[in-house]
């Protein structure tokens, strides 16, 4: 499932239905701007894509920055640099998590199931 899983693709989607989390207390961004931007709590809308006022988000368990997308799933525009100071943003960890998601003998799609590190940044700990 995860061999060139739209590699060259800007627009992807939170997979697998998860539900959407926000980033860890402990995750660092390129500057302060981009944290803002990310730790924006909308008290109408508990998810960012319903938000007309949430600008970004930031998937923690592949490294990925977007722009939501609004059309009704979790579909966002994947960023290579920052907006506000241009920093280039990390390379997508998208195809290393599948991969390492079944190297656990773990079904991706069962995200309801899989251990609580695959649902943060930890999985890429040493």
């Amino acid at each position: 499932m995860s061999r060139g899983l739209f590699a060259e693709h800007r627009v992807l989607w939170m997979p697998l239905a998860w539900p959407w989390r926000p980033a860890s207390p402990g995750a660092r961004h390129c500057c302060e701007a981009m944290a803002a931007a990310l730790e924006h709590d909308c008290p109408q809308h508990a998810n960012p894509w319903q938000c007309p006022d949430t600008v970004l988000v930031y998937h923690e368990p592949f490294d990925e920055y977007g722009i939501p997308i609004r059309d009704g799933g979790m579909s966002y525009l994947r960023l290579a640099h920052c907006p506000w100071c241009g920093t280039p943003l990390p390379k997508s960890w998208r195809e290393p998590w599948f991969a390492a998601v079944e190297a656990a003998g773990l079904d991706p799609q069962a995200w309801e199931s899989l251990p609580e590190r695959f649902l943060t940044a930890a999985w890429r700990a040493p």
